[in-house]
Parts: structure tokens; C-alpha cells; sequence
């Protein structure tokens, strides 16, 4: 048996957010694609993954018991709490780690909960990784030309060119990403301490001085975030 069949795993889904960029009356997390709603299409991956043991929602309690109806609708067994969201993603994410059942697992997964083109095989290769290494993200090397600019001060939407980077030392990075569960928790517990906001778990990890590494992103794992997005995300579903 492998080290990584023994240990116990954990998924986080913060699902806190309002979504306003996406302009529907519901957070984008809770709108019918194809008529499942983007968090359970999110799920349902994890569900089907065997690496995977139980799932953590952070969510607002206006929907906790919209949550609760849907594990019971679509039968998502594997979530075994959800938490209060908080203002900030860290607070979500700080909130989960508190759980026993996070308390009790060897790796933690966080994962957008409107990343639903995942699977099960690009989950386990995270927690794989993430079990040799301490911490593991997926990640794409661009396909544009990267720039690094300064805005204009009298032009807020226009900005000047300060360097050019080479892309292939860059990596566009995705979720789910994957962490011992002691190394998430110092890193936010940290992070919390020193009022640090990350732009994501790796972030926070960096910022706690734990080494990260970046493995293969998988090119269909769009994270829905404006109505272009879920026009693709239906094509990707379709054309599977």
C-alpha cells in the first residue's frame, strides 16, 4: 500500500464569495449550469474521487441550509461540515482548518467552488504531490506575452510598461491546491497574526517561508467568474 492510500485528506471549498462580477441574482457558485448548480458540478468531482475523504464548505449563512439541501438532492456524501464564510477568503479558509475533521487529516485540498471542469485523476495527482513535497499547486505556463506595468496617475486605464518577463519562468496558477494540513495552518495562523492577505493559499504559504511547487494545470479548469466563462464552461460539458 503507498504512503499516499494511508493518509487522510481533506477538501475545503470557500463558497463565501457574492459573485457581483458575474451579475446574477444568486452567488455565481449556486447558478444552474446545465441545470446542476456550479458547486455541485464542483462536488461531484471530489465525490468521485477516492483520494478525497470529506469535504468542508465555507459558505454564508444565508445559504448553509441551501447547502444542506443540495448534499441531500445530490447525494454529496463526503461533505461533512459546513462553516461560517468569513469577510475575507483567508477568514473562510482559517474558519474550515478549525473543523475536527480538518484537525484530523494529514493533507488539506482547497479548491474554487466554481472550478467544475476538474478531475478525479488531476485531483489525486495534487494530493500526490502534495504529500511528497509539503505543498503543491497546479499551474499553465501563459500563452500572452506577460508585461509588468505601473498605472498611469492621470490614466487609471492606462498603464506604462515597467519590464517584460520571460514566460516560460511564469505560471498562470489554478486551484486545487494542495498542502500538509500543519503547513496550511501555520501559514494562515501566521497570516492572521501579522494581518497578511494573500491573493491565494500559496500566497499565505510563501509568505510563512514553506517552499511551493508549481505541477502540470489542466487547461479546461476555467474558474467561472463572468458570463464569458460559463458560456465556455457549457461548451467544455457538452463536448466532453
Amino acid at each position: 500500500m503507498s504512503q499516499q492510500s494511508t493518509l487522510r485528506t481533506t477538501l475545503i471549498v470557500p463558497a463565501a464569495g457574492s459573485g457581483t462580477r458575474f451579475g446574477a441574482a444568486l452567488p455565481k457558485q449556486f447558478v444552474s449550469l446545465l441545470d446542476v448548480p456550479i458547486i455541485v458540478r464542483t462536488l461531484q468531482v471530489f465525490e468521485q474521487t477516492p483520494s478525497i475523504d470529506t469535504v468542508v464548505i465555507a459558505a454564508s449563512p444565508d445559504f448553509h441550509d441551501h447547502i444542506t439541501e443540495l448534499k441531500q438532492t445530490f447525494r454529496l456524501e463526503k461533505i461533512a461540515a459546513v462553516v461560517e464564510g468569513g469577510k475575507e477568503r483567508q477568514h473562510s479558509i482559517l474558519n474550515a482548518l478549525q473543523t475536527p475533521v480538518c484537525a484530523a487529516s494529514d493533507i488539506v485540498l482547497v479548491h474554487d467552488a466554481v472550478r467544475p471542469m476538474i478531475t478525479p485523476a488531476f485531483v489525486t495527482r495534487i494530493v500526490e504531490a502534495a504529500s511528497l513535497h509539503g505543498s503543491a499547486i497546479p499551474g499553465l505556463v501563459p500563452k500572452e506575452t506577460i508585461k509588468e506595468c505601473d498605472i498611469l496617475p492621470n490614466s487609471p486605464d492606462n498603464a506604462a510598461v515597467v519590464k517584460t518577463h520571460e514566460r516560460s519562468r511564469l505560471r498562470a496558477i489554478q486551484t486545487p491546491q494542495g498542502f500538509r494540513r500543519e503547513i496550511l495552518l501555520e501559514a494562515y495562523q501566521k497570516a492572521h497574526e501579522q494581518c497578511f492577505v494573500g491573493t491565494d493559499d500559496a500566497s499565505v504559504v510563501e509568505f510563512a517561508g514553506f517552499p511551493v511547487v508549481v505541477v502540470p494545470g489542466m487547461e479546461e479548469n476555467i474558474k467561472i467568474t463572468t458570463p464569458l466563462d460559463f458560456r465556455w464552461a457549457e461548451w467544455l460539458l457538452q463536448v466532453k
